[in-house]
Order: structure tokens, then C-alpha cells, then sequence
């Protein structure tokens, strides 16, 4: 072999060299980007499964609070104490015109 082939051989196999280090490199970055985005990904399934519980519970404790509030016991007591209202109203049925309302 000639040192003219030598060099063209050398470059050769230097170029093949760097091909394979820019294709793991090219590998790399791209399961690095795909890893990062699986993590972001995970993340943000979290944070809406969290929201979504949280929002169930204040829904449970809404519906809590209404069903309170719309109780049978709790409407007769406060006719009785601060309207003054008695129990005998209950029993009679009161029209109102349109103009009262």
C-alpha cells in the first residue's frame, strides 16, 4: 500500500468513526426528548387526576352542605323562630296575587 492509499484508509475509517458517534449522538438526544416528555407527561396526568378529585370532593361536600340547607327540619325552624310563623299556618294553603310576589 502506498501512503497516499494509507491516508484515504485512515480517512475512511475516521469518517465512519464520526458517522457512528453523530447517529448515538442523534439516538441519544432523541431518547433523552422522549424521556423528558414522557416525565412532563406523567406529571400533568397527576395534576389533573388531582384536580379531578379534588373537585369530586368539593362536589361531595356541596351536595352535603345543600342537602342541609334544603332540610325540612331546618326550614320549619327558622318559619318558627325569625318569621314568627306557627305551626298552624302550615296547615292552611295562602294565594298570593301576582302583584305580592
Amino acid at each position: 500500500m502506498t501512503a497516499r492509499n494509507k491516508t484515504q484508509n485512515r480517512q475512511r475509517v475516521g469518517f465512519r468513526w464520526l458517522a457512528l458517534i453523530i447517529v448515538l449522538f442523534c439516538e441519544l438526544m432523541a431518547h433523552a426528548y422522549v424521556r423528558t416528555e414522557s416525565t412532563q407527561t406523567i406529571v400533568r396526568i397527576s395534576n389533573a387526576q388531582a384536580g379531578i378529585t379534588k373537585s369530586l370532593s368539593y362536589g361531595e361536600a356541596l351536595s352535603v352542605e345543600r342537602d342541609r340547607l334544603k332540610s325540612d327540619v331546618r326550614i320549619t325552624k327558622i318559619a318558627t323562630t325569625r318569621l314568627g310563623l306557627s305551626t298552624d299556618i302550615f296547615n292552611k294553603i295562602i294565594y298570593l296575587s301576582g302583584d305580592e310576589l
